[in-house]
């Protein structure tokens, strides 16, 4: 392993741990999508012909990898300010702390289905033979955001207040189902533009 974070990962400690695991995951995902795009728009007179606005989506979609960057280091502050809030003992500051484990998460998770937006703008107009790449950011960014759901639920337990709880667990599934259900979307969109011999 030569990524200084995922060595970071392998190590016995708690952090960083599955929410920055998932934010990296995306990051990935978005990485290709970026490869993608970057081939397209080098293409000569690709923007003119297309006109589809590959500058434009470039930056966005760096804009949308340098989020899932700050939210990486976020969910390891995150985990940190947890683990410490639990040992002091103090309701405040844990519930405060419980707040932020979970909600990093989720914004890991509304990034990462950001991603797939992005995915599902660039799958018209990008050549065929680049579509089996998005296919695999579309599987990296699904991943992700199921990842990060995981890890913000696997939070709420431990949050005293019941109905802090409830709503959190019901804002955690509806952006779970909305994802899911354009995930679905998008690569049934991807898969009827790979050519098969």
């Amino acid at each position: 392993m030569s990524s200084p974070f995922l060595q970071a990962l392998a190590q016995p400690r708690p952090d960083p741990g599955g929410g920055a695991a998932a934010a990296h995951g995306a990051a990935l995902g978005l990485a290709l999508l970026e490869k993608v795009v970057r081939l397209e728009q080098q293409r000569p007179g690709r923007e003119e012909k297309s006109g589809f606005p590959w500058h434009d989506l470039l930056t966005r979609v760096r804009k949308a990898a340098e989020g899932l960057a700050r939210l990486q280091e976020e969910d390891v502050r995150a985990y940190d300010h947890l683990a410490r809030a639990r040992t002091k003992g103090d309701p405040g500051d844990l519930a405060a702390a419980l707040e932020e484990a979970v909600a990093c998460p989720l914004r890991i998770l509304h990034h990462a289905r950001e991603g797939l937006d992005l995915i599902g703008e660039v799958c018209a107009f990008c050549k065929p033979h680049l579509v089996s790449d998005l296919l695999v950011a579309c599987e990296l960014l699904g991943a992700a955001w199921r990842s990060a759901h995981h890890i913000a639920r696997a939070n709420l337990p431990l949050m005293p207040d019941r109905s802090e709880r409830e709503n959190q667990a019901r804002e955690l599934a509806h952006a779970l189902a909305t994802a899911e259900t354009a995930f679905l979307q998008v690569r049934a969109g991807l898969l009827h533009r790979q050519p098969w011999l």
